[in-house]
């Protein structure tokens, strides 16, 4: 949601300058440091079971929600705002969604780290790298601009009681094993964004957060940005933890001190203490046609770190599988 803070200088527009933690004047060049982002103060945790009752849904200024007809994707604006473009495809078709839907305002916020000069050139070196991508496609790397725009995100942290059972071998024979152990989830991260979460090689550079970074909200990291609105709700959000979360309990049975690597895993689980932050998290979209069909590539705003989808050329797979062949002739 883009803010329309004015410069106390020359009355022009302030944005959000990423890496510097402040807002930078357009006009005039006048700085000014956001005290929530140079804080040390976390950002709280809060009681899921009366999330419905206590979250907040103040923005710090009137907000909206817009969905793109050409992609679905829904972002939040300022209720001023008169137009908008949609970051994950480019489209100007964008529209008010119900003016009654919920939008529940973020606790926390991880600002920019990577600005967008430095996101273009981390672009170009990895599109370089991309073998089978066509040779216009990685001549004209820069292709369009990129986007910033902050993600929804909730983590979770809750109490485990953990009973499993499981075998390992020892001098040719299988024995089983059987125990219990506590065990404390920090932060497990669920995007909460269905146009990102679909995509796996998306989604494994917008999970890798400094979550332990993140500050309590404020509407000043989002001048001059739009925020996505979750389109999963925390209760989907964690309904959908299940085998992911469990996978990563039952990694923990060979971390408990047993020298032996416990195999066949069967565990039970009992929650409790479960609480969430409900976090922005920054990210950077280049989304481009590409013989009439849409790509996207992200770059994690806070660490630099990028994937995405690109075109692959037949004409590039056969050029290398024959250089491949006849190398392979040679030796």
């Amino acid at each position: 949601m883009e803010g329309t803070r004015k410069c106390p200088s020359c009355g022009g527009t302030m944005i959000f300058k990423p890496g510097w933690d402040s807002l930078l004047c357009q006009s005039c060049g006048h700085k000014e440091v956001i005290p929530e982002l140079v804080s040390k103060i976390p950002v709280d945790e809060l009681d899921f079971l009366t999330a419905q009752n206590t979250a907040s849904h103040d923005w710090g200024m009137e907000a909206k929600v817009v969905v793109c007809k050409q992609c679905g994707a829904q972002t939040i604006q300022n209720r001023l705002q008169l137009s908008g473009l949609c970051p994950f495809c480019g489209s100007t078709t964008v529209e008010q969604a119900d003016p009654e839907k919920d939008i529940m305002a973020p606790n926390g916020v991880i600002p920019f780290k990577i600005t967008e000069e430095r996101a273009l050139y981390i672009f170009k070196d990895w599109i370089k790298d991309r073998t089978l991508a066509p040779d216009l496609l990685a001549q004209n790397a820069q292709l369009n601009k990129f986007y910033g725009i902050y993600v929804p995100m909730f983590t979770f942290d809750v109490l485990t009681e953990n009973r499993y059972t499981g075998h390992y071998n020892e001098n040719n024979r299988t024995l089983f094993k059987s125990g219990k152990f506590q065990y404390q989830v920090d932060d497990f991260p669920v995007v909460a964004s269905k146009q990102l979460s679909s995509d796996k090689l998306l989604l494994s550079i917008i999970k890798e957060y400094w979550t332990r970074e993140a500050r309590p909200y404020t509407p000043e990291a989002l001048a001059g940005f739009p925020c996505e609105h979750y389109s999963i709700g925390l209760t989907d959000a964690w309904n959908s933890l299940g085998d992911e979360l469990r996978f990563h309990l039952q990694q923990q049975v060979n971390k408990q001190g047993d020298s032996r690597y416990i195999m066949g895993i069967e565990m039970a689980t009992d929650y409790f203490n479960l609480k969430y932050k409900y976090l922005i998290v920054p990210v950077w979209i280049n989304s481009f046609f590409y013989d009439n069909k849409l790509y996207t590539i992200v770059i994690n705003g806070q660490t630099g770190k990028i994937n995405g989808q690109w075109p692959k050329s037949f004409g590039k797979f056969v050029e290398k599988a024959a250089l491949l062949f006849l190398g392979g002739g040679i030796t």
